[in-house]
């Protein structure tokens, strides 16, 4: 498995991803087309072979130093196999190397697998978000601090 940044011209092979795992909350293509050419956005493909199984959607903010994953897909017959977890960390790598030491993103609540990745990976709860979704569904409000831990100082005592 291959995991890099996803092309503009890459755009059909994402909007597979989408309609293979989502329903009416799937992005559209225009929203797709979006993360695939700002400058303040990046798709990540995961790919087996030439088969795309993967991708993540997201958005960072320099200012604010902020990340925000709005998706991460992994098509059915390739989920449980490390492919959410290698994209999730491919994120957080491009969020650094932005200037994002905050990552943020929703989860449906009861999407357990995906909410135990995220917590593993010291996502913390920070709130739910009721209705979230078109047909009713809550999502988690996750929240990643990715500053580097800060060193303790040693003072001698004189």
């Amino acid at each position: 498995m291959k995991v890099r940044l996803a092309e503009p011209s890459e755009l059909p092979r994402v909007m597979e991803i989408e309609h293979a795992c989502f329903r009416s909350e799937r992005f559209s293509t225009n929203t797709v087309r979006a993360f695939l050419e700002r400058d303040d956005a990046f798709v990540i493909l995961a790919t087996v072979g030439d088969r795309a199984v993967g991708a993540a959607m997201c958005m960072f903010s320099t200012r604010c130093g902020e990340g925000r994953i709005a998706s991460i897909a992994v098509i059915p017959e390739f989920r449980r196999r490390g492919i959410g977890a290698r994209l999730l960390d491919e994120c957080e790598k491009r969020f650094l190397s932005n200037g994002a030491t905050k990552f943020g993103l929703e989860v449906e609540t009861n999407n357990e697998p995906a909410t135990s990745l995220y917590a593993s990976r010291g996502y913390v709860l920070r709130g739910m978000a009721k209705n979230y979704y078109s047909d009713g569904r809550d999502a988690y409000y996750m929240e990643k601090d990715g500053s580097p831990p800060k060193r303790k100082v040693r003072v001698k005592p004189s």
